[in-house]
């Protein structure tokens, strides 16, 4: 399963940002609605972090502390049960975004990310987020709105899914 299937109306965000072409994330659903100028705001907080093939990025049970953009690669995400792990969703368009329910909650990760490969992520930690939340309040109302509806899409796909398994007995 892909969370990159939406049919949403993206505008391409290119224009007077470079950096987002350079990045790879001029179309991610994250960031539908923002301006040029908040853009800029997020990218600079944000952190670039590289991983190897099989490196976790994201433990879970550990505390949330930021959300990620995937820029390059690909991540899968798991959960660990009776021993092993269940591959829950797999993401490798750059856009994607994971990590992204630490701002909604103040529980622990729900889920291990794992490379799948060697990938490339944009990260904002939540301590970052803040301060750019104070000074731009419409760049988090615009964020979480986003990740409202990627969420509610996600869940859709999970009840499909559910009842997909359920008629196979």
């Amino acid at each position: 399963m892909t969370w990159a299937r939406f049919n949403l109306h993206i505008p391409d965000l290119r224009t007077g940002a470079n950096r987002l072409s350079a990045d790879g994330i001029q179309h991610s659903p994250l960031l539908v609605g923002l301006t040029d100028e908040e853009v800029g705001r997020l990218l600079a907080v944000a952190e670039r972090r590289s991983y190897a093939d099989s490196d976790i990025l994201v433990e879970e049970n550990t505390p949330s502390d930021c959300l990620f953009i995937l820029t390059g690669g690909s991540v899968q995400v798991e959960r660990r049960h009776s021993g092993g792990v269940v591959p829950l969703a797999r993401l490798a368009e750059a856009g994607e975004f994971f990590g992204e329910m630490s701002l909604i909650d103040i529980m622990p990760r729900s889920a291990d990310i794992r490379a799948l490969g060697a990938t490339e992520v944009l990260a904002f930690p939540k301590k970052s987020l803040t301060t750019v939340f104070t000074e731009a309040p419409r760049v988090q109302m615009t964020l979480i709105l986003n990740i409202s509806r990627i969420l509610s899409l996600r869940l859709r796909e999970a009840d499909e899914r559910i009842v997909e398994l359920s008629r196979q007995g």
